[in-house]
């Protein structure tokens, strides 16, 4: 039985819905009261004979990766997470808030890029006509949200959009919504009924949902298999649907992509749930792809065979109890994901799609997650799901890397709580920032203290550099590696506490496929750091 069937209606509860890198020299601001620095000599090299050996993609095997992603108003709004009373493991770490959606899209789009996703397949579910933005969940009219961050980042060649059609959710619930004004999945919604006279209507399929992501998403954004926009859409079991079969899922695929062609001049690659071929066979002559989702109980995988290409979906692990319902897929310290990938991504499937960027609901998020320990959060550190995507992506050691402050894994800082307020909670303090890109700075930054990742992709020769701000020049870092120390680096005075530099922090010399733990040790404090890069020479 597959994870979805138990779900409530998304009206009344969340499921997924499942900048440019800046380099230069040191230069002050242009001031009258600051004098142009001297550029000092480059930081010496470092060799790092440590690091782990972990698995990751090979680089022969081709295939895209993408993630499921949830827009619903439990995610939009944050805080406290409940999802009918199942027990919330993967609490995300950035506290999310509907006062500022602008940061909610900022900060998932830096994390999907961290993941190396080649696509996002965001959870529409249609909307109600004359409703508000968000309806509920899963309203593709808020994707222009997400098409402005990745353009506010500059990834706009580097992650592209794909839809997932909930379809229980965005022909049922909303038929109901609409019809009885009661939503949920009873009565089933019609397939055979076209025109809406009865329990059914081709309007829920496309002019309030997929017609709505073409016309947020534009078609330079859209993720693109064989030069087709890409769709997936979930089951039309009997639990939500009748009707399905004597041509009438292939007739309404066709009034899709007829529509998509005739409005925005493209044909829709569909990848459909097994269901849809065991409900309609004539659905082959419509579709790009098959799949067969993930089976609760289980290993929380599947690979299905579609006209000689294979399709995968993965689960990085699953959780939902309530009332009756029991079902659970351990996540095994991110074991796994790790397998699960190895046999999707890993083995060569065309696609592999993961459940679920967002899905903190059924415990199945991919987003780093706040501090705790395993037994708190089902991770053993905040940024250990995104890491285990990228070394299943088709980049696993990418020749540039960049991390945000903000993300740390771990980190000692001197006073309690964070100062500003701002991204996550815990001990460190974090700010908005005005640098180029937007997005969060680590500030009030003193002595002794120290940020931490781990698991991090470094290979071959790699220079490091920071983007810091400071009103002085009396700031002082260094990179640890595997305990092995970098050149300690002045922070030069940039003007102001939001005006940013990126200064050299050293080369350091790692072994091919090597991950590593990276430490920023602080030795003297008073500035700013937004984040920094490592780029491979």
């Amino acid at each position: 039985m597959t994870s979805r069937r138990f779900r409530a209606p998304a009206r009344r509860h969340g499921f997924l819905l499942a900048v440019p890198l800046l380099a230069g020299a040191l230069l002050a601001t242009a001031t009258t009261s600051i004098a142009a620095p001297v550029a000092p000599a480059r930081p010496r090299q470092v060799t790092d004979r440590g690091g782990a050996l972990l698995p990751h993609r090979d680089a022969a095997t081709t295939g895209y990766l993408g993630v499921t992603f949830g827009m619903d108003t439990g995610t939009l709004a944050g805080p406290p997470y409940n999802n009918q009373g199942n027990a919330i493991y993967n609490v995300p770490l950035y506290k999310s808030t509907t006062a500022d959606l602008s940061g909610f899209w900022d900060d998932y789009v830096e994390e999907l890029v961290s993941a190396g996703v080649d696509f996002v397949a965001v959870d529409v579910r249609g909307y109600v006509p004359g409703s508000a933005q968000p309806n509920g969940g899963g309203d593709p009219r808020i994707l222009t949200g997400l098409v402005d961050a990745i353009n506010r980042r500059g990834v706009s060649g580097q992650l592209k959009i794909a839809a997932f059609d909930d379809t229980p959710a965005s022909l049922t619930d909303k038929k109901n919504q609409v019809k009885h004004h009661t939503g949920g999945y009873s009565p089933p919604f019609d397939i055979g009924d076209t025109t809406g006279a009865g329990e059914g209507g081709h309007q829920y399929f496309w002019d309030n949902n997929l017609r709505t992501f073409y016309a947020a998403v534009p078609d330079s954004m859209r993720f693109k298999v064989d030069g087709r926009p890409l769709v997936y859409e979930w089951s039309i079991s009997d639990f939500a649907f009748t009707g399905q079969g004597n041509g009438n899922a292939a007739k309404m695929l066709s009034y899709v992509r007829s529509h998509a062609q005739s409005e925005f001049g493209v044909d829709p690659y569909f990848v459909v749930d097994n269901s849809w071929l065991s409900e309609d066979p004539s659905v082959s002559a419509q579709i790009g792809g098959a799949d067969g989702w993930f089976a609760v109980p289980g290993n929380g995988r599947s690979m299905t065979s579609f006209n000689g290409a294979t399709y995968g979906v993965a689960v990085p692990g699953f959780h939902f109890a309530a009332g009756s319902t029991n079902m659970n897929i351990d996540p095994d310290h991110g074991q796994t994901l790790s397998a699960n990938l190895a046999a999707t991504a890993g083995a060569g499937a065309k696609l592999t799609l993961v459940e679920g960027f967002t899905d903190w609901q059924e415990n199945a998020a991919l987003t780093r997650t706040a501090e705790g320990s395993y037994d708190q959060r089902h991770t053993d550190y905040p940024g250990q799901m995104i890491n285990i995507m990228r070394r299943y992506s088709r980049t696993p050691f990418p020749a540039a890397l960049r991390v945000e402050a903000e993300t740390a894994d771990s980190y000692s800082d001197t006073t309690s709580g964070n100062q500003y307020g701002a991204y996550r909670d815990g001990g460190i303090d974090i700010q908005t920032t005005s640098d180029a890109g937007g997005g969060w700075n680590v500030g009030a930054i003193a002595g002794g203290e120290w940020l931490q990742w781990q698991d991090l992709p470094l290979q071959g020769t790699v220079n490091l550099q920071a983007r810091v701000a400071s009103t002085n020049a009396t700031g002082r870092m260094r990179f640890v590696i595997d305990g092995q120390p970098g050149p300690t680096v002045t922070v030069p005075n940039t003007g102001d506490w939001q005006t940013y530099q990126t200064i050299d922090a050293g080369t350091f010399s790692f072994a091919a496929g090597t991950y590593h733990t990276v430490r920023i040790e602080f030795l003297t404090g008073n500035f700013n750091l937004n984040y920094w890069t490592a780029r491979r020479s």
